[in-house]
């Protein structure tokens, strides 16, 4: 049994080598994807692929679409299964062992399913927000993204199973990181994909939230414009809660 780690990284000197320590024991193959760093991140990354046989780096050409990188990502992979992460994701030291047992688990079932992992979003270190459900992170390796921004794997029938798995992800920081810029980066995506797929209720809901920062009555009208777009029992909920939370 074997699985693999994938992550795609741009000028990520600040969390990479915190959050390569705390997977580099717990996978058998990690791939790193450099987007085009300015910075450290590749130096650091160096280092690592010099010391452990096990990791590896890859350039790609950042074309505006994160499926594209991650799926590039996962054809770099050489395990059946595969664990995703990002460069501000931290696995702790308490987690680190589930995710070959819970591969292990499938195989020995002789089963295909989807993990969701347990999301714990960090300000100053202390958690702030858990996410139970949402972020899938562990599933075999086949699969591919879908989505240009906020990126979904597209699973098809494989079953989609609750994991006990925790992640801390310091990526909305506003200590680390300019909130504002990173919305307006996303907000860009996903203008450019709802042009081409403006039936698509899950982006209407993403740019509502990504606006809600911005402009509160624009974030309002596109939860009515995801609502209209959408008979999922869960993507309602989704939306009627996200409409709660702005009010």
């Amino acid at each position: 049994m074997s699985v693999s780690a994938a992550m795609i990284v741009k000028d990520s000197e600040r969390c990479i080598a915190r959050c390569l320590d705390s997977i580099v024991n717990s996978v058998d193959e990690i791939i790193i994807v450099d987007t085009g760093s300015t910075d450290a991140t590749i130096e650091i990354v160096k280092q690592y692929v010099q010391y452990y046989p096990h990791i590896r780096m890859y350039q790609y050409e950042w074309i505006n679409d994160f499926a594209a990188a991650r799926n590039y990502s996962l054809e770099q992979v050489t395990h059946d299964w595969v664990f995703i992460v990002d460069s501000d994701d931290v696995l702790p030291d308490t987690e680190q062992s589930k995710i070959r047992s819970y591969v292990q688990n499938q195989i020995d079932r002789g089963q295909e399913t989807v993990f969701d992992i347990i999301y714990d979003n960090t300000v100053a270190g202390e958690i702030v927000e858990v996410i139970p459900v949402g972020y899938v992170r562990l599933f075999p390796s086949r699969l591919r993204y879908v989505d240009r921004i906020h990126e979904q794997i597209s699973y098809g029938d494989i079953p989609r199973t609750s994991s006990d798995i925790h992640l801390l992800h310091d990526g909305y920081d506003i200590n680390l990181v300019d909130l504002k810029a990173k919305k307006k980066r996303n907000i860009d995506l996903l203008v450019a994909s709802l042009q081409s797929n403006q039936e698509n209720a899950r982006l209407w809901l993403h740019l509502a939230r990504e606006m809600s920062v911005l402009d509160l009555s624009k974030a309002l009208r596109y939860l009515d414009i995801a609502e209209s777009k959408t008979n999922n029992q869960e993507l309602l909920i989704l939306i009627h809660n996200e409409r709660a939370s702005l009010s």
